[in-house]
């Protein structure tokens, strides 16, 4: 169990997070540069702080559970930011459901039966990588290899 004074404290570090409007389906998409995989979505301009925090909250208390260690805050600024960097890519299951063409329950069933996604609070969030592991196979039954088999003698 983590101290809720530790936490509080890693909760003050001033880290940096990045919204991003969503066009397609409204809110916005918030996510900390630092720390891996840390983000969230809010439905409205007003929620962006307490989901942020959230967010925040949740990850470092899974990680410190976990062992993991914790980055300390960077001198974040757009100039060197990555935007190809695999964090910056991550999509929801609602997008991820827009591009297979299946329901988002879809989705969920394949990531888990698969292995694939990242839990986030109540959200599951997909890279490149996962989204291509549960894109399906050609149609129809796998190909049999038949070997020749010859006698020498």
């Amino acid at each position: 169990m983590v101290s809720q004074s530790t936490l509080d404290e890693l909760v003050n570090r001033p880290y940096s997070f990045i919204v991003e409007a969503n066009r397609d389906n409204g809110g916005w998409v918030i996510f900390y540069p630092d720390l891996p995989g840390c983000m969230t979505q809010a439905d409205t301009y007003a929620e962006i702080a307490e989901m942020a925090e959230d967010a925040l909250r949740t990850w470092l208390e899974a990680n410190l559970e976990a062992g993991n260690p914790i980055p300390e805050p960077g001198d974040f600024s757009f100039a060197g930011w990555d935007w190809d960097k695999p964090e910056a890519k991550l999509r929801t299951t609602q997008e991820v459901a827009e591009m297979l063409g299946v329901t988002p329950r879809r989705v969920l069933a394949i990531a888990e039966n698969r292995g694939v996604g990242r839990r986030f609070g109540r959200s599951v969030m997909f890279s490149e990588v996962d989204i291509e592991a549960m894109r399906p196979g050609p149609a129809g039954r796998p190909r049999h290899h038949m070997t020749r088999h010859t006698d020498a003698s």
